[in-house]
């Protein structure tokens, strides 16, 4: 009669119920009798999951090439790239159509479900997990992790209760404890930065236009002893300071070197993002030319709002009741600067509504992945952000967290339990 295999995992979110519904299959295929347990020390599963994209889960992105995929991480990129060819976004589009979950993607690639809600997506892992009879066991927190002379790990959790494991995967995301009970296993963690935030930025030029966005800026950070980083795409002021996708791909990108200068920093803004100089004289001098007897508050770019310009024309200092013809060279190059090389002042940052991410986490040196074992301690995994990976918002953290659930759950299963 085969031996049961047990095995615990540690954290109820993406990553964790997507490694046990996998570790269940694999346990099934190959007709292997297992026990297996999702600790999780909330009172809910899926928090993540439930309030990705607004409500709507943002699964993957639509980028189904893995090496174009794996630039979106600003840590991971390298580590990635094999667990992408075994699994990747497109793998995870098929995953969940096979399981009656349709998904689609949006003009900048993100994907959803059609229904445009995680509700979906959460009844559907919720299936998948009772289907394949997983334990799903919450307000579980487990306290300790133990290496016993069998090769087995012990659990401690809550106050009074343990658990024997033949394989532990943690998947605790980037809470603490998670780092804590890999450490207590001789594991060593990276840094540990917020990698998801907002600006927070006092200017003239963002007074009173919360809500106003741009299709298609350019930015600068500049960050003292850092090289700069430089991102483009939608931006979006906000009641604090400036978001949007280009803000939050560079806070990615520059999670450590702005956390290390307390977030403080300077943000150098094309709101237009008009590539080259020459493009963006040829614009002003057009508009000046074509509207000599309109004033300076009625003719400006067509990309741009009236709020918002006649905001631009405040920081300049400019009337908007004079006739472009009145405006001088001094004044058109101060409207120039400011259109296309706005430097504003970072004055600290902001979490990006609850959808935040870290940087840092556990040393990738120390993980096989191949299998996302512990090269420390055999018999324990990882899978997701409690990892030292993060990726770009747009749905690339949960692609990560969905590959190394897949792979941990193919390799926690161990045949010798056969014999």
């Amino acid at each position: 009669m085969p031996k049961q295999q047990c095995i615990a995992i540690i954290g109820g979110g993406a990553s964790g119920i997507f490694a046990s519904i996998r570790c269940a299959e694999i346990a099934n295929a190959k007709k292997i009798n297992v026990d297996i347990r999702v600790f999780e020390a909330s009172s809910k599963f899926l928090k993540k999951v439930r309030i990705s994209g607004g409500g709507r889960c943002n699964v993957t992105h639509h980028i189904f090439e893995v090496n174009d995929f794996c630039l979106n991480y600003p840590r991971g990129r390298k580590e990635l790239l094999s667990p992408f060819q075994n699994f990747q976004a497109a793998d995870t589009v098929e995953w969940f159509e096979k399981r009656g979950v349709e998904l689609k993607y949006e003009a900048d690639g993100r994907m959803f479900p059609v229904t445009d809600s995680s509700e979906t997506i959460i009844d559907c892992f919720m299936q998948e997990a009772d289907k394949n009879g997983i334990k799903l066991l919450n307000k579980m927190n487990v306290k300790s992790l133990k290496k016993l002379d069998d090769g087995k790990i012990s659990l401690f959790i809550n106050d009074d209760e343990s658990f024997i494991a033949d394989s532990v995967l943690i998947a605790t995301g980037s809470m603490p404890g998670g780092y804590r009970l890999a450490r207590n296993l001789g594991h060593s963690t990276t840094e540990i930065a917020p990698s998801l935030f907002t600006f927070k930025i006092k200017d003239a030029i963002l007074e009173n236009l919360p809500g106003t966005s741009f299709s298609q800026a350019a930015l600068t950070l500049k960050i003292d002893g850092a090289k700069p980083f430089e991102e483009k795409g939608p931006l979006l002021i906000t009641h604090w300071g400036l978001s949007g996708p280009a803000l939050l791909k560079l806070s990615a990108w520059a999670a450590r070197e702005m956390m290390h200068t307390n977030y403080k920093a300077k943000i150098i803004v094309n709101w237009l993002g008009i590539e080259h100089q020459e493009a963006a004289d040829k614009l002003l001098n057009t508009i000046k030319n074509n509207n000599t007897k309109t004033s300076v508050g009625n003719a400006y770019p067509n990309d741009l709002t009236k709020r918002f310009w006649l905001q631009l024309l405040i920081k300049c200092g400019i009337s908007k009741e004079k006739n472009w013809s009145e405006i001088s060279k001094k004044e058109l190059n101060l409207i120039m600067k400011n259109l296309f090389c706005c430097e504003l002042d970072v004055l600290g940052k902001s979490r990006f509504k609850e959808e935040f991410v870290e940087c840092g986490g556990i040393d990738l040196k120390e993980i096989n992945f191949k299998t996302m074992e512990s090269k420390v301690c055999p018999g324990l995994y990882f899978s997701g952000e409690v990892m030292d990976i993060d990726g770009i918002t747009g749905g690339f953290n949960f692609q990560s967290a969905w590959t190394s659930g897949w792979i941990a759950g193919n390799h926690m299963i161990h045949l010798r339990g056969e014999a």
